[in-house]
């Protein structure tokens, strides 16, 4: 089985997938350290050099690769699942599950991160924050298509694991 971790970048996926991975002895994988190791570039230096379309060509031939893997818990990307028939390719090569966060939660976290994520680099609390709202709006019907959904707000990255280690039992 695969497991694809979705939701808004922030939301805990690369986090809980480490947890989730664990506590079921399964293999952990984070698509953007996969993209990176495919490409021999730091997903920033992808951006900066080749852009975010050919960003979403490696990260869909990895998203190919790993699903044909076992015993896997992948955290995507944020854009991942809303890039072409992702979602589709995800929801038929394992099951989903959406990490559910507000736009003002996803907020709180992005503006504290210590590794700068490349689109949202440089930009205030009030850029940031409409940036989250708008994106997640275009964003949220396709996460609301896994199989899976958990409420992150205001719960821990351990509350979140052991709720899915429980449901996907």
């Amino acid at each position: 089985m695969v497991l694809f971790l979705v939701g808004f970048m922030g939301c805990g996926k690369s986090t809980v997938g480490r947890k989730l991975a664990e506590a079921k002895g399964y293999d952990f994988v984070d698509l953007d350290a996969e993209v990176a190791r495919l490409a021999g570039m730091s997903v920033q230096e992808i951006f900066a050099t080749q852009g975010e379309e050919a960003f979403r060509q490696l990260e869909r031939k990895a998203i190919e690769q790993l699903s044909l893997g076992d015993r896997m818990v992948v955290a995507t990307g944020g854009g991942a699942p809303c890039y072409g028939d992702n979602m589709a390719l995800l929801k038929a090569k394992g099951t989903t599950v959406y990490l559910k966060m507000s736009a003002e939660a996803l907020t709180e976290r992005l503006q504290h991160v210590r590794i700068p994520r490349p689109k949202v680099a440089g930009m205030d609390a009030k850029q940031l924050g409409d940036y989250v709202t708008k994106l997640l709006a275009e964003r949220e019907p396709i996460y609301m298509q896994s199989k899976v959904i958990v409420d992150c707000d205001q719960v821990s990255s351990n509350v979140v694991a052991g709720r899915l280690r429980y449901l996907l039992k």
